[in-house]
């Protein structure tokens, strides 16, 4: 497909499924494993160690290979092929090779001979598995302790011919299927199923195809079934290691669904929202078992519903706007009530998204520039979403709350060059600091002077401070606290690259956004759709298969693809 499709990098799996095969660099193995109950699994949720053997049992070095439909393995001695016939069972054949499949055996487990399969208890996991043998030979090492199994070891081997099928089925109490699942068959409905994901996706240029295609399957990939604490299917931001959904990253997600999938756009966006406290705050993230709430994350949403109704204006009758307007109304509130006169403020970096951001060196609570512009973008939408819901006296209140807070924004935190935050505890900023965070207010657009515009973009573009050939690094390359792997110290992240560009927008300035989409998006397609990348060599960092990323790829690639029909047009 793509050699930016790398199974050591990119997880294999399928559309709502909780399970993937990935590598774990720290076993240098692949494993399958089982992703329900979020990122805080200790050991990542490995269930079988896989290993490739030979007629007699000994492990192969070979080549690894990934497609959205199947995961194979290649050497001198032949080829084996997986791929998922459903949300809950792997295909798997083999051509003069077998395959190891080890559980890290705990407490409880333990495995049985059946006609034809193995039954494994995982216990660990609250799983069974069924591993059923079709050609081949089919041995188990499951020595019995008087509680658990010592080991368990299912080895599956190539026939006398050569060959081997099997399939191993995942399930929570009964089997969902006794048959074998064939491989064929299990390929080509993976296959069509991508197909159909990948042309709703949004088209790029032709030099952005191949990292399109990936974006398609990272995004297509990481979605887990409505299940426990998800009231919609989900897209997860990584079946990496980063298996919840965060309360800002679910919007970007949604908007790269907006128009082709407005229905599942609006899931994303609703997928937190139903677990919306009475006080109107949101969760810092949400998975299957429960939602997280020591923190939030920044009021982005009032911004996004306003870009996914202009989108697919059908997808939003008037129902859905009412439902909108009560959950944006009462997170803004939740940030604004018992204010008075003064300005929101964050408590810990985490509830900003930036979560070591050095703006927030100095302490908390911090009133920083960002989160009163995105509530007073927030309150803008309210008073849109207001007046098409004919609650004219609402909408005039939410305008007026926007101008309010607009202006203290300006008289507090505009120091006559820049933004500032404030810490309420009175601690100075630390000498040299210099976060990205203080230009979001470029958001505003014509709220701020011409002046002001002026002086903030000067100050983004300057050379050797933020733009780099890749984009918008988070940190001042000058700054003494710059990192290269430093989170939001240094590397460029691709929802602040999609906020930046929409802010360019707003200032009057859409040749800049154009050309930050541009570094970014070849950056992109260079290292692949990372969490994020260092921002003076493009490298990408962390989390190698990130659904952010894509959707942010896929939307600024979308705008290329306009600016260039629009030009061949003219």
């Amino acid at each position: 497909m793509t050699e930016l499709m790398n199974p050591q990098l990119v997880p294999f799996s399928r559309r709502e499924s909780w399970f993937c095969v990935s590598w774990l660099p720290e076993d240098q193995a692949f494993w399958l494993r089982h992703l329900r109950g979020g990122d805080e699994h200790t050991d990542l949720g490995r269930l079988f160690r896989l290993t490739p053997i030979d007629a007699a049992g000994q492990p192969l070095q070979g080549q690894w290979a990934l497609r959205p439909e199947a995961l194979s393995f290649r050497c001198e001695q032949g080829c084996l092929e997986l791929a998922f016939a459903d949300a809950d069972t792997l295909a798997l054949t083999a051509s003069g090779l077998g395959l190891r499949l080890s559980l890290q055996s705990k407490r409880y487990d333990y495995a049985q001979r059946l006609p034809g399969a193995v039954h494994i208890s995982c216990a660990a996991q609250d799983l069974s598995a069924r591993l059923t043998l079709g050609e081949g030979e089919l041995q188990l090492d499951a020595p019995w302790q008087g509680q658990r199994a010592e080991r368990i070891h299912c080895e599956l081997r190539p026939s006398e011919q050569g060959h081997m099928t099997a399939a191993l089925h995942l399930y929570r109490v009964r089997p969902l299927r006794l048959d074998r699942a064939e491989f064929e068959a299990a390929r080509s409905a993976a296959a069509a199923d991508f197909a159909a994901w990948l042309a709703l996706t949004l088209g790029l240029t032709p030099e952005l195809e191949p990292a399109r295609e990936l974006a398609a399957y990272i995004t297509w990939s990481c979605l887990v079934p409505a299940e426990g604490q998800l009231a919609y299917p989900a897209m997860y931001m990584s079946k990496n290691w980063m298996t919840n959904i965060w309360s800002w990253d679910h919007c970007f997600n949604a908007l790269a669904l907006g128009a082709a999938q407005p229905e599942l756009a609006w899931q994303q966006l609703a997928l937190l929202f139903v677990h919306q406290h009475s006080s109107g705050r949101l969760p810092d993230f949400v998975n299957d078992r429960y939602a997280y709430w020591r923190f939030t994350k920044p009021p982005v949403h009032g911004w996004t519903v306003a870009q996914l109704r202009r989108m697919a204006p059908a997808a939003w009758p008037r129902k859905r706007c009412a439902q909108a307007y009560d959950w944006l109304a009462a997170q803004a509130d939740s940030w604004l009530d018992e204010l008075g006169e003064g300005l929101p403020a964050y408590d810990h970096g985490n509830d900003a998204g930036w979560d070591n951001a050095t703006t927030f060196l100095p302490g908390t609570p911090l009133q920083s520039p960002d989160l009163s512009s995105f509530l007073v973008l927030q309150m803008e939408e309210l008073a849109a979403l207001a007046e098409l819901l004919d609650r004219q006296d609402e909408a005039q209140s939410w305008r007026q709350r926007a101008d309010a807070l607009c202006e203290r924004l300006l008289a507090r935190l505009w120091d006559g060059e820049r933004f500032i935050a404030i810490c309420d505890g009175g601690l100075e900023p630390a000498p040299g600091a210099d976060s990205l965070i203080a230009f979001l207010p470029l958001l505003l657009g014509q709220r701020l002077s011409e002046q002001q515009r002026q002086i903030l973009l000067q100050g983004l573009l300057e050379p050797g401070r933020f733009l780099t050939p890749h984009g918008l690094a988070t940190e001042s390359q000058r700054s003494p606290f710059y990192q290269a792997d430093g989170y939001w110290r240094g590397p460029i992240w691709a929802p602040t690259t999609l906020l930046f560009v929409d802010a360019l927008d707003r200032c009057g300035r859409a040749d800049l956004g154009d050309e930050l989409a541009r570094r970014f998006t070849a950056m992109a397609a260079r290292s692949g759709l990372a969490e994020n990348y260092d921002a003076q060599s493009g490298a990408g960092l962390r989390d190698p298969a990130f659904t952010w990323t894509s959707s942010v790829f896929l939307l600024l690639g979308q705008r290329l693809l306009q600016q260039s029909e629009k030009s061949n047009v003219e």
